[in-house]
Formats: C-alpha cells, structure tokens, sequence
C-alpha cells in the first residue's frame, strides 16, 4: 500500500493538445498505457554547450548523465502524482517505475510495448515519428537525431475512484 497526501501530490496531463491529453488519460485509465514516450525538448532540458552533430551522437548512457543535470523538471523513478485530464479533472493516482532518456531507434522493444501494446517495432516507430513530424519539422525526425531523443516514462497506475 502506497501512502500519499493528495494535497501534497503534483497534478498533470500528458499531451500537446486536449485531444492528445485526453486520449492518453484514457488508456492510462483503461490500463492500455503503461508508458508514455515523447520527444524531449532540447531547448527546455538540455546542454546548451553541445552542438547538434555532438548530440546526435550521444550515447544513451551520455543522455542519462544530461537528464541528470535538469532533474528538477523532470519525474523520478518513484514519483507519485495525479493524472489529471485536459481541463485538470483529477482521474487517477500515478506512480513513474522508471523515467529516461533514449535515442527513438534504441528504444527496446519491450519498452515500445508498455506504450501502447504495439508489438512492431517498425510499426510503433513509424507512430512516434508521425507524431513527432505534427510539432517538429521533417528535418529534424529520423531515428538518430537530437530532437528523436525520446523522454520514456514508465507508469503504473495505483489509485482510480
């Protein structure tokens, strides 16, 4: 039994959008999701002294090492927050099992899986790049580049009213 002040728990949705966010609250609810990949925001959270060939060419241990230096803004393995939907409505008690980042082409698939179940890799890759593609500029998706560096947040879901 996990024990928690709800007062004290940090509330938020995942998604760029209300769709987004609110699609992705339902499979979390539905227990369809049990991980949520997205791009991570350079910008935001990384090294502003490396260029973006250097980046490109990071190991996932050297990106591991980065996320460390902006924890701050970032889960930790053991966080427990409330999910809530778009408009803040709480749905349900989250915990992070696992947080880190990782080149989009290095992601196991076993990883690729808790997301959505997909068992493709080829397939579920070609989703995260589509999603990519409707906040980034082609040029910037491939499977190796600084803004395919993927945030993966490994959820389970411990309180649901």
């Amino acid at each position: 039994m996990y024990e928690y002040d709800k007062d004290e728990l940090f509330q938020w949705h995942y998604g760029e959008t209300e769709e987004e966010a609110n699609r992705i609250a339902s499979e979390i609810m539905e227990g369809k999701r049990h991980a949520v990949i997205r791009y991570f925001d350079w910008a935001l959270g990384g090294s502003g002294n490396l260029t973006t060939a250097e980046c490109n060419n990071l190991s996932n241990d050297r990106l591991q090492g980065l996320l460390a230096e902006c924890r701050e803004i970032y889960p930790k393995t053991g966080d427990i927050n409330i999910l809530t939907d778009w408009d803040g409505v709480p749905l349900c008690v989250i915990r992070t099992k696992g947080f880190g980042l990782m080149h989009l082409g290095d992601i196991p698939m076993e990883v690729a899986e808790l997301e959505l179940g997909e068992t493709d890799k080829k397939a579920w890759q070609e989703k995260k790049i589509e999603e990519m593609l409707d906040v980034l500029p082609a040029s910037a998706v491939n499977d190796r580049t600084i803004m395919s560096i993927e945030i993966i947040e490994v959820l389970e879901k411990l309180y649901q009213q």
